[in-house]
């Protein structure tokens, strides 16, 4: 009896080099309908074990990473100087790198478990030492009021940002692909180092306004950031879930309202350019007041008793 045609054959008889069938051409990497394929995908054999596939490095977007960790070691370098405000936008310029790091790894699909782990190490110099080592070598010497306590103070705050800043990255390496894919589990290390910085760009630039009430002591209120560091720090390891710009601006629910509120942002931070560190301290406020307002709305009400 001669042997039946290939196309008749059952298909565990057939074989998987030269079968007709789409999933056996694929497999084989010949030709689909007259034309040969890009590439070609070798069938294992039976028992092979494939080995691990390599961790990608992608140079790209870890290039971003770089660039702010190096601005990071920057501001850290200008603190030893004496030059705060320097390093505070350096450290403004970082936290401009990180924002772009994963949209460009997004966007070209080289995003990896090694940029994730990268960025956090970069992100824990830049938002939490980085801040954290301004703020201490500003404050340790305004000890006028409190003689003796103001460095020990000081100490305690920074070193209590520069905590939270820990394990709220390693918070965010833990729940990357699960709760925080929508949002932010707490305040982001980025935004929080932005209030600090912005917060001591604002009590500078008052300083020079000629509204500026001399009997306002500026080092009151330069003290009065070691109190909003501590909340800050509160708020990075909290379970509130704040909103990510990248979904608010590149996936809005509402497009129009979007691009309104864009341009208009653009054109008053465009006519009050000579007060950009006023505009800056106050957007992170906003952003910051309004997730907190927004929490309390989503709080469900207490019941009232007996009911």
């Amino acid at each position: 009896m001669g042997r039946l045609p290939r196309e008749s054959r059952p298909l565990d008889e057939q074989d998987p080099i030269s079968t007709s069938t789409a999933a056996g051409r694929f497999a084989s990497g010949g030709r689909v309908g007259g034309r040969r394929r890009f590439f070609r995908r070798r069938v294992p054999a039976e028992g092979e074990v494939r080995p691990a596939p390599r961790a990608s490095f992608y140079i790209l977007p870890n290039l971003f990473t770089s660039a702010s960790l190096f601005l990071a070691l920057w501001a850290i370098v200008k603190v030893s100087e004496g030059n705060f405000v320097d390093a505070c936008w350096l450290i403004l310029a970082a936290a401009v790198c990180d924002a772009i790091d994963g949209p460009v790894a997004r966007l070209t699909r080289t995003s990896s478990s090694f940029g994730l782990q990268f960025d956090s190490l970069a992100d824990m110099v830049a938002f939490g030492v980085a801040p954290a080592f301004l703020m201490y070598s500003n404050l340790r010497t305004l000890d006028e009021l409190l003689p003796n306590y103001a460095p020990r103070l000081a100490l305690g705050a920074c070193s209590l940002f520069a905590i939270c800043s820990a394990i709220r990255l390693a918070r965010f390496n833990v729940q990357a692909s699960t709760s925080e894919k929508n949002h932010f589990t707490g305040l982001p290390t980025p935004g929080a180092a932005g209030v600090v910085v912005s917060a001591y760009l604002f009590v500078q630039w008052l300083e020079r306004m000629p509204f500026y009430d001399a009997g306002l002591d500026a080092r009151m209120l330069t003290r009065a950031i070691l109190v909003l560091m501590v909340g800050i720090s509160v708020l990075m390891v909290c379970e509130i879930p704040f909103p990510k710009f990248n979904r608010i601006i590149l996936r809005p629910r509402n497009p129009f309202n979007t691009l309104v509120y864009l341009i208009v942002g653009a054109c008053v931070l465009i006519t009050f350019v000579g007060y950009f560190p006023l505009v800056l301290f106050a957007g992170f406020m906003l952003y910051i007041g309004a997730t907190l307002a927004m929490a309390l709305r989503r709080r469900p009400s207490a019941s009232p008793i007996g009911t």
